[in-house]
């Protein structure tokens, strides 16, 4: 009996995240489908955009984590630090205001731009790998 509830619970936790993967889809399709409108894309369409890619990612994350068997707290916090990274990265930028030629470097880079390049790309890429290491590390299954 407990195999059988252990396998109900593996298998509602892939649903949810096939949930998260329809619903990143379906904020991405809203949002492309905003660019269409004849007044432009309105702002609900770039927060669609900027939603739907950090949910599908981390959707994606967690459905591929929990289907090799990574335990749930690693694969969740792996997926939920993937959203809030992906939703500032991507979200923050926006909301700034544009640079001028005064305005002071990050590294090399202008502060948007930093916010893109290294916390959505070198971020996770520094983050994620560890937190897979560690639970495969433990080699308790």
């Amino acid at each position: 009996m407990k195999n059988d509830e252990r396998q109900a619970t593996r298998n509602a936790r892939r649903d949810y995240a096939l949930i998260g993967v329809f619903a990143g889809t379906i904020l991405i399709t809203a949002a492309y489908a905003s660019a269409w409108l004849p007044a432009g894309t309105p702002v609900w369409g770039v927060c669609c955009m900027v939603v739907g890619c950090a949910t599908l990612i981390g959707s994606a994350t967690l459905l591929g984590a929990l289907r090799s068997g990574v335990r749930r707290r690693v694969a969740l916090f792996a997926a939920a630090f993937l959203f809030v990274v992906i939703t500032a990265g991507f979200g923050v930028p926006l909301w700034l205001p544009a640079e001028t030629p005064d305005t002071p470097l990050i590294l090399g880079l202008p502060l948007r731009t930093a916010i893109e390049i290294y916390g959505v790309g070198l971020l996770p890429l520094a983050v994620l790998p560890v937190l897979f290491a560690i639970e495969f590390k433990r080699g308790d299954r």
